[in-house]
């Protein structure tokens, strides 16, 4: 179920009041209970999926754990390796592996030994498939490094893997950091319910009155730009930008606020990307929780910066790459991740000053247009659905008469989230309000209270990076 519907209004309250109705023994099951009806409010098929890869990890971990033999070890991980990213490629990247072709889909409904591939073009891709699978990689991995002591109770590792605020899309959380939190004892108090409510309120008005507008605005622009002159095709890229930002912020943001309802602390995923001055540094502000699991899980075990330079130079492209395969199975998303790690060993190459801490500020007004001019382009990649709706933007075709037309709708909003941005910087809602007078963060409630209620669009839209 979607955090900005009424069924997940009714959901939170009735799954907080049993939860902590439950003597605190039993609360880990309820909440395991709760995850997955939750999850289920997409397809419950896919609960199969899940649970699966949960009992392949927690048996694989505890036997890469009690085992010194280091290639039975070795075996072990790669059965548990294998299981997870099949999963994944069968379900997110088959059809783009075959390319697409409607001749499969054909064979697949009317021979009897393939049919069961049918199931995967019906049913899509399974909503959070690549968060909980990255998840469950770093878990085993790290087991493998004997950096974590694995889970023994198989229900408890089940919710460590599908605790429903992070589930569909993150952050993604290390064993280390989330698992010790949903068994502790907590009572909420006054205090909590004053930080969720403040980070949860501003993820919502992030989400339903800038995201899904600016999401309205631009649509049209990415399915017919031949029609829009290009000083409007990049205003609907830079839009886009923003678009993104505040969707998946966000939802990082409600999933924070709802988490610390139960007393877990999720990780910050986004400090202030768009005041990066690098692409280094933008990777540094931006879904931080996966791009230090490909720094600790690919580049790093790629050999990192201590290898030669050439192979320190596919290490960046290959990861990079990956990054952008993650996100979805479209030539267009390599494409995005490439043009990043492209631009990163250009920065490295030539402005070797970029590694310096405290640049000033003529060079780090330079270098943050470059930066951003990088990151516009690579989001014209990402957002166009094929290589074709890309060329149309660089191409001036048709009779370009169209405009984007802003409602008072859209305005008030970005304005509002300008302001908030300025003035936040890269503290959460919560740390920026802990030591405001009762007055002031009443008003900053009332403005966003006031934002959701009467500048939300009516469309209810589903997050962008579900679909990842």
């Amino acid at each position: 179920m979607l955090f900005n519907s009424l069924n997940f209004l009714i959901f939170l309250p009735v799954t907080f009041l049993v939860y902590y109705s439950l003597p605190q023994r039993s609360r880990w099951i309820f909440m395991l209970v709760a995850s997955y009806f939750f999850y289920a409010g997409w397809k419950v098929q896919y609960l199969g999926l899940i649970a699966f890869s949960t009992v392949v990890d927690y048996f694989m971990s505890n036997l890469i754990y009690k085992t010194e033999d280091p290639f039975k070890r070795k075996v072990m991980l790669g059965v548990s390796l294998t299981i997870n990213f099949s999963f994944l490629i069968l379900f997110k990247y088959f059809h783009f592996l075959i390319g697409g072709n409607s001749w499969f889909k054909e064979l697949a409904a009317t021979h009897e030994n393939i049919m069961w591939l049918q199931f995967i073009f019906e049913y899509g891709i399974p909503v959070g498939i690549s968060f909980y699978t990255f998840q469950a990689v770093s878990y085993t991995v790290d087991v493998y490094r004997k950096r974590v002591v694995p889970e023994r109770n198989l229900g408890k590792f089940a919710l460590y893997m599908s605790f429903f605020p992070q589930l569909v899309a993150g952050p993604i959380e290390r064993f280390s950091h989330l698992h010790p939190q949903l068994f502790k004892k907590f009572v909420p108090t006054l205090e909590t319910f004053r930080q969720a409510f403040q980070i949860a309120l501003l993820g919502f008005f992030l989400k339903m009155t800038i995201a899904d507008n600016l999401g309205s605005l631009i649509a049209p622009v990415f399915s017919n730009p031949e029609s829009y002159a290009a000083a409007w095709k990049i205003l609907a890229v830079a839009l886009f930008g923003i678009q993104i930002y505040t969707d998946f912020n966000g939802y990082t943001l409600i999933a924070i606020g709802v988490a610390r309802l139960f007393g877990v602390h999720l990780m910050d995923n986004f400090r202030l990307p768009y005041g990066a001055y690098s692409i280094k540094d933008f990777w540094a502000r931006w879904h931080i929780s996966l791009s230090t699991w490909f720094r600790d899980y690919v580049y790093v075990p790629l050999g990192g910066s201590k290898s030669t330079r050439s192979r320190w130079i596919m290490g960046i492209l290959l990861t990079f790459g990956l990054s952008g395969l993650w996100h979805g199975a479209n030539v267009t998303f390599i494409y995005w991740g490439l043009i990043h790690g492209v631009y990163y060993l250009i920065e490295q190459a030539f402005f070797p000053v970029a590694r310096d801490k405290n640049p000033g500020w003529l060079e780090k007004s330079v270098r943050w247009l470059l930066t951003m001019t990088v990151v516009g382009i690579g989001w014209l990649f990402f957002r166009a659905d094929s290589m074709k709706i890309v060329g149309k933007f660089f191409q001036a075709v048709g009779e370009q008469t169209e405009q984007l037309h802003f409602s008072l709708q859209q305005v008030v909003p970005i304005c509002v989230f300008l302001v908030i941005e300025v003035i936040i910087r890269q503290s959460r809602p919560d740390v920026y309000l802990e030591n405001k007078k009762t007055a002031y963060r009443w008003l900053c409630y009332l403005i966003l209270l006031f934002c959701i209620l009467f500048f939300s669009d009516t469309g209810n839209m589903q997050f962008i990076y579900f679909q990842f």
